[in-house]
């Protein structure tokens, strides 16, 4: 019996070891298979994630190779609808033309995403019109609540007001947000847009139609906010793309259970991403600056202050008015909203730059433009011009009016002053380095002290005059010049050496030399030919002068042109 008992006992711990081991055996195996499946799985995923990767940066990368081939077929047609065709062509060339300014303002927000894809945590911050700016993109989407059969209404609670934020991160959320209230409109409804702006924020409130598809469309997503009971903020459903770009330019989409209204905010001033730092264009009253002004302008003030002087041109005050405050924390600036008042103040004054728009009173824009750039008093001045949006005759009034530079509404407040420093760095250098070419290295290094007086200046224009009029005379020295001048050869050989440095014959050299190259450059002349016209009758030396003065020979020059 005792045995028997030992044996059943022996019998069952047996077989309970083994159906353990049974079990830890089924576990491994099932544990093994689980693994291999995740293990497959997410290779899996990460293959498909990768040639979704791939795929997406293909398509990202040909918006260059579509561009390209649409830049050839715009360009051609833009000419041929600009120069004298039927007008039944015309309109069909306009409307495949707009079209494809259409396709390009897609490929514009394609070339986006690239640069989003590939700097995903940077902002491009700039200064923006804020109420020119939203217009603009509701403009853009007015076809779209068209074809739904929907109106579209914009109201602004403000005038002009600055705004800093990344164009192309925000323009794709705004987009979406008003497609969102379209969609869930019903048709031949109306929608009211409210763009309204205070210290911290801006924003953008739509009011849910009755059918209540708006509210619920954000109510899948929410996140109740303490302060507000009925208010919660949510994000755009299914989009990733569009969360991520909300959540980096600090953007909210707010929902208000009690009044039915969905609001897009924004700040003001954008802080997380990369301003534009701009250093401030000073003019001093240097001797070098006081010399240039009054070799190169006709009647030059003293300067009163070191920020460059801007005139503000333009009919509407308030669009005046806001320029003018985003324009003078960096320049002096003087408006005007009548054109000829503006006109008499330049021809007096000689600021450094000139803002104007095409709409002014008294004249249009384009042709108190092309007054300026026409006079031989203020054609150096540069002129930023500005104007509507792309209209037939666009290209005929920018041709007409001579402006450096055509901005169109709305532009950046950002890519009005870049243009505006440029305008006037370049143009400084540019007089500078015309005088220096002239005159010599050495012309602008003399003192103060011994700068003429501005009434003594015109003797340059003078000897100019002389020494052009009598080009061809190889007698024509400076006793010369002196006897048509009615002064002794003396007293103008002391004046020159006075205001430019250098002597007279230099300049007389130089002019003959710069002169030589006109004709040359032109083609209208042969090296054999050339030298009797600037009063240097033997070639060879005519040869030799040349070569010192520009490098190389007046046959070189013509080859390489």
């Amino acid at each position: 019996m005792y045995l028997k008992t030992i044996s059943i006992a022996a019998s069952f711990m047996t077989a309970t070891i083994f159906e353990n081991q049974l079990y830890l055996v089924l576990l491994l195996i099932l544990g093994g298979i689980s693994l291999y499946w995740l293990l497959s799985r997410f290779l899996s995923i990460q293959k498909e994630r990768d040639f979704l990767k791939e795929e997406n940066q293909y398509f990202i990368d040909s918006f260059q190779s579509i561009r390209n081939p649409i830049a050839l077929v715009h360009t051609p047609l833009r000419t041929i609808c600009n120069n004298a065709c039927p007008e039944n062509m015309k309109y069909d060339l306009l409307l495949v033309i707009r079209h494809i300014d259409y396709l390009d303002e897609h490929l514009d927000k394609l070339s986006g995403l690239k640069y989003l894809h590939n700097h995903p945590g940077n902002l491009d911050i700039a200064e923006h019109e804020l109420g020119n700016f939203l217009k603009d993109r509701f403009r853009s989407l007015q076809s779209y609540a068209t074809d739904k059969h929907i109106k579209l209404t914009v109201k602004t609670a403000f005038n002009y007001a600055s705004a800093w934020f990344d164009k192309g991160k925000v323009t794709p959320i705004i987009e979406k947000f008003v497609m969102n209230a379209i969609d869930c409109s019903e048709p031949e409804s109306n929608i009211i847009l409210l763009i309204s702006i205070c210290q911290e924020h801006w924003e953008i409130s739509v009011t849910d139609s009755e059918n209540g598809k708006l509210t619920k469309l954000y109510n899948e997503h929410k996140r109740w906010m303490p302060k507000y009971k009925s208010e919660f903020e949510c994000h755009f459903v299914k989009s990733i793309l569009l969360k991520k770009l909300t959540n980096l330019c600090s953007g909210k989409i707010l929902v208000n259970n009690s009044s039915h209204a969905i609001t897009l905010r924004f700040p003001v001033k954008c802080t997380c991403g990369n301003k534009p730092n701009h250093p401030t264009l000073c003019i001093t009253n240097s001797p070098k600056n006081e010399k240039i002004d009054t070799l190169l302008v006709k009647a030059p003030c003293k300067r009163n202050s070191h920020k460059p002087v801007v005139v503000l041109a333009d009919s509407n005050d308030d669009f005046r008015s806001y320029l003018e405050g985003c324009l003078t924390e960096d320049y002096t600036v003087k408006s005007f909203g009548d054109g000829a008042e503006a006109m008499d103040y330049i021809k007096d004054e000689y600021p450094d730059l000139v803002i104007c728009d095409t709409e002014l009173h008294s004249m249009n824009g384009v042709e108190f433009s092309s007054r300026l750039k026409t006079s031989c008093h203020t054609s150096i001045i540069p002129i930023i011009l500005y104007g509507s949006h792309i209209d037939i005759d666009r290209y005929n009034r920018r041709k007409t009016s001579l402006a450096d530079t055509f901005l169109q509404i709305p532009f950046g407040v950002e890519e009005l002053k870049i243009e505006t420093s440029i305008l006037i760095k370049n143009n400084r250098f540019l007089r500078k380095s015309f005088l220096q070419r002239v005159f010599g290295e050495k012309f602008l290094e003399i003192k103060a002290t011994e700068i003429l007086k501005t009434d003594e200046s015109p003797l340059i224009n003078k000897v100019t005059q002389i020494i052009l009029k009598n080009l061809d005379n190889e007698k024509m020295t400076i006793k010369f010049i002196a006897e048509e001048l009615g002064t002794s050869r003396t007293s103008l050989y002391n004046k020159w050496i006075q205001l430019t440095g250098e002597p007279l014959r230099n300049f007389i050299r130089k002019i003959r030399m710069e002169k030589a190259y006109e004709m040359l450059e032109n083609g209208n002349y042969r090296v054999s030919e050339v030298p009797e016209k600037i009063g240097m009758k033997n070639v060879s030396n005519f040869r030799e002068s040349y070569k010192d003065y520009f490098g190389k020979t007046p046959s070189e020059t013509i080859k390489n042109i």
